[in-house]
């Protein structure tokens, strides 16, 4: 009886819940600028120091924004404003979006939706971004996928996205913000514009999220390619966790981050395992294992001679060596070693070059997403209200 109300429900609940959700982005995480200027490239918006109105800023204004002695100065073509402890920037009108552009070089401008918050932190501007969620989503999505994909892949991102993002939101709350806008919360540059798809895939998802038997949000977790086999959460983090398991997957292996190869001479490779592994690269039956390695699908340890004696994680000579994934083979070429791998990225949960190839094919994102996410349901986020309220 519960599973049939929580299917109906699944079907007939409201978005309400999605469209309240605001997220507090922190923009140029560990880079902040000294100063900036600003410039609405949609819509208008109001500028408050310390509380009070000053101005307002639309496609034709202009404000230079800087940290002065601690405190936040603004500036326009023809007036100083004065000097204030917070600035707060508000959108008059839905659907406005403000520029950002650093005046210490770095060229590329950043747009994004909504409000912002600037205050003054060690001698720079911390930029915080108030964003509605689903703004947020499309403009992750751009930054992570790309905007040459089918609309049925940006849902598939979109529900990942959205997930994550409510899953994480408090991994920066001792700083003031809930997200940051680097690849360790979600890439996040820009606000949604080079494809109308995007915005699309958004909103026919708005509100889905992925939740476990439980009703709990998952850890969506996904890497560039996975080079045919995805790999367990235990594998390369520390949980168990039952909806990431590791599956063979043949709908990446002839994209473009399927194939790698790197060449490094046969000193560096054994002198590296000797040196940070304590490998016994002078015993010849080891050194040869060492020197010819070919697994027939993704292992999580290296143990060329098989013995149990020498078991090197997989994860650790992928970091150590900054290789793009840990699933590779090992030959010898005179005195040349070369690493030939398979895949980009961690190979956890859903393989993106796999799910984008899926969604070409014309598979509906919920298949896709069942596919690479074990036992998991899609719900909307006032089901899971509804569930957490009984």
């Amino acid at each position: 009886m519960r599973l049939l109300l929580f299917i109906t429900l699944v079907l007939l609940s409201s978005t309400l819940e999605a469209s309240t959700k605001i997220l507090q982005i922190g923009l140029y995480h560990r880079t902040e600028p000294v100063e900036v200027i600003i410039q609405a490239s949609e819509g208008s918006y109001a500028v408050f120091g310390n509380g009070q109105e000053l101005t307002r800023v639309d496609d034709k204004t202009i404000l230079r924004i800087a940290n002065k002695n601690g405190l936040i100065e603004v500036k326009s073509l023809s007036k100083t404003f004065g000097n204030y402890a917070i600035l707060e920037i508000k959108r008059n009108s839905w659907g406005s979006s403000m520029k950002f552009q650093r005046t210490d070089g770095v060229k590329k401008p950043r747009e994004h939706n909504d409000d912002f918050i600037i205050k003054p932190k060690d001698g720079k501007l911390t930029v915080i971004n108030e964003v509605y969620i689903e703004h947020y989503v499309a403009g992750v999505v751009e930054s992570e996928a790309g905007s040459k994909e089918p609309k049925e892949y940006y849902k598939v991102q979109s529900v990942i996205c959205r997930t994550y993002a409510l899953n994480n939101r408090r991994r920066h709350e001792a700083e003031g913000f809930q997200l940051c806008d680097k690849v360790h919360c979600q890439v996040y540059h820009t606000r949604s514009k080079s494809n109308p798809d995007i915005l699309r895939g958004t909103q026919e998802t708005i509100g889905i999220v992925i939740v476990d038997s439980d009703i709990n949000l998952v850890t969506a977790a996904f890497s560039s390619n996975c080079g045919g086999y995805t790999c367990n959460s235990e594998d390369v983090w520390s949980g168990y966790l039952d909806y990431l398991r590791a599956r063979e997957d043949d709908n990446c292996i002839q994209e473009p981050h399927s194939y790698w190869r790197t060449t490094m001479s046969k000193d560096k490779w054994l002198g590296y395992l000797k040196s940070k592994h304590d490998y016994p690269v002078n015993d010849p039956i080891a050194q040869h294992a060492a020197l010819n390695y070919c697994p027939e699908r993704r292992d999580i340890t290296f143990d060329p001679d098989q013995d149990g004696q020498d078991e090197i994680d997989f994860i650790r000579i992928r970091y150590d060596l900054k290789l793009q994934s840990a699933y590779f083979s090992i030959e010898n070429v005179n005195d040349s070693v070369i690493l030939e791998g398979h895949g980009y990225g961690h190979g956890v949960g859903l393989c993106q070059e796999g799910a984008m190839n899926m969604a070409k094919r014309g598979i509906p994102y919920d298949e896709i997403l069942h596919y690479y996410y074990n036992n998991i349901h899609l719900v909307n986020l006032s089901v899971i209200d509804f569930f957490r309220s009984e």
